[in-house]
């Protein structure tokens, strides 16, 4: 049975206050009354995360939190307290970001990002904001162009500061986003470059030849939609081509030049058409 975690276990006994379910080495966890499901059978496997409650005795819950131990997350803050701060998870008891573990102090109704653990003296379920204890510092086994999935976790001035696989730290940069994001997003991106500081950059659009593809068939996608004519080629601005489809001008050449190679459009200068 493992504390923080979804675990698999057996309805083994009812109780006055529950129903006791086993681990396959034997270990009990209570599922109280409140939160039992009517028509449960003993013997049969209940999927539940494991926790502490309020008075520090291990319970079992059907409610599932939006992270576990050992995930990054981003969560709310929701009640500061003289020591700490308390945030929404998706369980009834919220968890806890002691002050030692803020970088800054944390602002009610903020998001924040944070790290889940299992404090070793209490034996608690906590939270920490001091992110760069748990991440990897020199992840040695990245590829450029490879794919990550970050977790977007604070919007900067240059940016947005992510962590990537739940591993390491990374950043997209504002001036190569073309789809509106927020603190909190999941998004898949590829690894643009590594620095010495182990600090990743990364690229929300695909890289190479894929990149090229994928917003080709946008773009055709567009046009059909919009009658087989789009008022876009090389000598739009970025904003506007920004603003119809998403993407730089970078890529909207190198795409539009892949379809019009491939005979599928036809370019003036009025725009773009699909080549009938």
């Amino acid at each position: 049975m493992e504390l923080g975690k979804r675990n698999k276990l057996i309805a083994k006994r009812y109780a006055p206050q529950g129903m006791y379910l086993e681990d396959a080495k034997g270990n009990e966890v209570l599922l109280p009354n409140s939160r039992l499901p009517k028509g449960h059978k003993v013997d049969e496997e209940m999927e539940v995360f494991v926790y502490r409650d309020s008075e520090e005795r291990l319970i079992a819950s059907l409610q599932m939190p939006v992270a576990e131990v050992r995930d990054f997350a981003v969560l709310e803050a929701k009640q500061n307290t003289s020591f700490g701060t308390f945030m929404d998870w998706g369980l009834d008891k919220q968890i806890l970001v002691p002050f030692k573990e803020q970088n800054n102090p944390m602002l009610e109704g903020s998001l924040y990002g944070v790290y889940i653990y299992i404090d070793a003296l209490s034996e608690r379920l906590v939270a920490s904001g001091r992110l760069e204890r748990f991440v990897e510092k020199e992840p040695n086994d990245l590829e450029i162009g490879a794919e990550a999935n970050l977790l977007l976790i604070e919007k900067t001035e240059l940016g947005f500061l992510a962590i990537a696989d739940n591993r390491y730290r990374g950043q997209i940069y504002h001036n190569e986003i073309f789809e509106p994001l927020k603190v909190g997003d999941k998004v898949k991106a590829h690894i643009r470059k590594v620095r010495e500081d182990g600090k990743v950059d990364f690229l929300v659009q695909a890289m190479g030849v894929q990149n090229i593809e994928v917003n080709a068939q946008r773009i055709l996608t567009r046009l059909e939609k919009d009658g087989g004519f789009l008022a876009l080629n090389d000598k739009s601005s970025p904003e506007e081509i920004k603003d119809k489809l998403s993407m730089s001008k970078k890529t909207f050449k190198k795409a539009v030049g892949t379809l019009y190679k491939q005979r599928l459009i036809n370019i003036d200068d009025k725009g773009l058409s699909l080549n009938k």
